[in-house]
């Protein structure tokens, strides 16, 4: 049995798989959304602010130090083992990826070549192949 992840498109009638996840509630204004996630490494908070809009949905993500943000956002996916919450845009060739931890912790990938997923990881450099495994379960984008 082949074993995929189920990708959620970023539409508000989503957006409470990801108040589940992170066990909060968003704050919403227009079409913006916004919700608090506690790190608790750095016992501070992180905050994600979603702006869906049908062509051009972007996800932000603010820290004490950083802001993050994927444009052209065309979904999620949720991994439980993992504790974690990927958003992601994707052209012809490239994915790239905002992800979130139910700690608090985010990394951002950004145009990593569709083909790289599929390769011989022995090929790759160690910077390379840190952001293919973390953006593996999103092979199946590339079929």
């Amino acid at each position: 049995m082949e074993n995929r992840i189920q990708i959620f498109l970023l539409k508000k009638q989503n957006l409470n798989l990801i108040e589940k996840f992170f066990s909060s509630t968003f704050q919403e204004s227009d079409n913006s959304f916004s919700i608090k996630i506690r790190n608790n490494k750095t016992n501070s908070f992180i905050s994600i602010d979603i702006h869906i809009d049908e062509n051009d949905s972007l996800v932000s993500v603010y820290t004490e130090v950083s802001h993050l943000q994927l444009q052209l956002c065309k979904g999620f996916f949720i991994s439980e083992v993992l504790e974690e919450i990927t958003f992601f845009s994707e052209d012809e060739n490239t994915i790239s990826a905002l992800i979130v931890s139910k700690q608090g912790d985010c990394s951002l990938y950004a145009n990593v070549e569709k083909k790289l997923l599929k390769g011989d990881l022995l090929k790759l450099n160690a910077e390379k192949l840190l952001s293919v495994a973390a953006l593996s379960l999103l092979e199946s984008l590339s079929e």
